[in-house]
């Protein structure tokens, strides 16, 4: 079993949340809570790298390699 590590973002739309990762453009993840949305989006990066390795195809590769959240007073 290989570990794979990737940044995920969850974003609020309306009364659902919506989760992606830049590292897997058109896959994406749809819940209720943020951990539905987690759940959703961890489900579809797990059948995409699945479909690479059956399909011989390169897994995506991490890009991001520092992610911060920061404040600015104004």
């Amino acid at each position: 079993m290989r570990l794979y590590t990737y940044p995920i973002k969850i974003e609020r739309e309306g009364r659902k949340y919506y989760a992606y990762s830049e590292d897997f453009p058109g896959v994406y993840g749809l819940g209720k809570t943020i951990d539905g949305a987690k759940s959703s989006i961890l489900e579809a990066m797990r059948i995409y790298i699945e479909e690479c390795h059956a399909k011989r195809r390169p897994v995506p590769k991490t890009r991001t390699v520092y992610s911060e959240t920061v404040s600015l007073a104004l």
